[in-house]
C-alpha cells in the first residue's frame, strides 16, 4: 500500500521524537513527534477525505512550524553556546530537513498536479 507524503514525513518525526526520547531521557525530545502526530493525523484525512484539499493546507501550514521552531531554536542555542553538536541540535538539524524535504514535496505536488505515493 504506497504511502503519501505526509505520513512518510510524519513517521520520520516520529521515529525522530521517540528516538531522542530514548537517547536523552528529555521531555523536549518528544517535539517532534509531535509535530508527526499532527501530520499523521492530517495524512489520514487527506487519504480518506473527498476534499482533501484543506487537509494538505493544513498539513503544509505544520510543515512550515516544523521549519521555522527549528530554525528559531538553533539560532537560540548557537547564540549562548556556539556551534556545539549535541543531541538538541543534531534534532532540531534532522526535523528542519525532514519538515523542509516535507515542503518541497508539498509544492512539486502543487505545482505538478500529481500526489507523490512512497511504495
Amino acid at each position: 500500500m504506497p504511502v503519501n507524503s505526509t505520513i512518510a514525513a510524519a513517521i520520520l518525526l516520529i521515529v525522530l521524537g521517540i528516538g531522542g526520547v530514548f537517547a536523552t531521557a528529555a521531555i523536549t525530545s518528544t517535539i517532534p513527534a509531535l509535530f508527526g502526530l499532527v501530520l499523521l493525523g492530517l495524512g489520514i484525512a487527506i487519504e480518506r477525505s473527498s476534499n482533501s484539499r484543506r487537509f494538505e493546507w493544513l498539513a503544509a501550514l505544520v510543515g512550515l512550524l516544523g521549519v521555522l521552531a527549528p530554525i528559531g531554536n538553533l539560532v537560540r542555542i548557537i547564540g549562548q553556546t556556539g556551534l556545539i553538536i549535541n543531541a538538541a541540535v543534531f534534532a532540531n538539524v534532522v526535523m528542519l530537513g525532514i519538515c523542509g524535504l516535507y515542503l518541497l514535496v508539498w509544492l512539486w505536488e502543487q505545482w505538478s498536479g500529481e500526489r507523490i505515493k512512497i511504495k
